[in-house]
């Protein structure tokens, strides 16, 4: 209607007359506030997409989408005096914003114009607006239990110019939220917690974590891996064991190289998957258990004639015969 209109030009008017975008109405560092509780900027995940996980790099890529609300008292008003308008939208660009960033990794960036976003300002003060990022973030991998693997990691946002008397993080669980995984990975969240000071044991809370699981998909690994690696381990086994070639030596050893030929191959595929670490991997043992059986197998079928005419001969001697 006019009248919500002429009011809500007003309000508007009112409210950015004289305001700065660049000033925040928190002190900076280095300045005290008193006995003044520090201010809140409630964050909550409302949208988290794994996209790739490079366990080389220690690094998990993921896109986001994340609301945040803080409080600026310049922007309060009593809606009785503008025809009841409780709120209004205005364009992020018109705002001062409390500074915010990814801590914890690689490379960080927002998808969504920060100043371009809209907000939602309340009669209270109350300022709300969201952000879709991406970033890469870090994660100690272990991959002592590959391809059957968990690991616990986080996203990690921090409001790096401030005190922590001054601006804090309060985490929120959303009212809804939407989580997308990979191919290669389970992904699931689980809550949120201040970064805690390694020193003195004590929350950070102008640094703030959302911790979630990821879990290796193992089926390829088993299918296209262990599986046929079981198979030509075995069929080699077999042939060594219950060949009828006369010439058994020759067929063991060009059985043996198949074999060393085709783990060579599955090993250099873990290399270029996995970091590297001083525990081997539950893959990396079965293909080293593999490796020796067939090293043994080998032996002791080129060795068997060897060994069979020294017995015989021994105890030949021994019986005089």
């Amino acid at each position: 209607s006019v009248d919500f209109m002429n009011a809500n030009k007003r309000l508007y008017i009112d409210l950015f007359d004289n305001y700065f975008t660049n000033q925040s109405p928190y002190n900076t560092v280095g300045t005290s506030r008193g006995n003044k509780p520090p201010g809140n900027v409630f964050i909550s995940l409302r949208y988290a997409h794994l996209t790739h996980v490079i366990e080389v790099q220690m690094t998990h890529n993921h896109v986001f989408g994340f609301e945040m609300t803080w409080r600026d008292p310049r922007l309060t008003w009593d809606p009785a005096a503008y025809n009841n308008v409780s709120y209004i939208y205005v364009r992020a660009s018109d705002l001062w914003m409390p500074e915010m960033t990814a801590c914890e990794s690689t490379s960080f960036s927002l998808i969504s114009s920060e100043r371009g976003q809209k907000a939602t300002v309340n009669s209270t003060g109350h300022i709300t607006t969201g952000f879709v990022g991406y970033a890469s973030f870090i994660c100690d991998f272990s991959v002592q239990d590959f391809p059957f693997d968990q690991h616990w990691c986080f996203y990690c946002f921090a409001l790096p110019a401030y005190d922590e008397n001054e601006l804090i993080f309060v985490g929120q669980n959303a009212s809804w939220q939407t989580v997308l995984d990979s191919s290669e990975w389970k992904f699931k969240l689980n809550g949120f917690r201040h970064m805690t000071n390694p020193i003195t044991g004590k929350d950070i809370p102008t640094m703030i974590y959302f911790d979630f699981l990821i879990s290796r998909r193992s089926m390829f690994w088993v299918l296209l891996i262990i599986v046929p690696s079981f198979l030509l381990g075995f069929l080699i086994l077999l042939g060594l064991f219950f060949g009828k070639d006369a010439n058994n030596l020759n067929v063991s050893v060009n059985l043996g190289l198949i074999s060393f030929t085709s783990m060579t191959f599955i090993i250099g595929i873990l290399a270029d998957s996995l970091p590297k670490s001083q525990n081997i991997s539950v893959l990396g043992w079965y293909i080293l258990l593999e490796f020796c059986l067939i090293t043994l197998a080998v032996l002791s079928v080129s060795l068997h004639g060897s060994l069979y005419s020294v017995a015989n001969a021994g105890y030949n001697w021994w019986t005089g015969e």
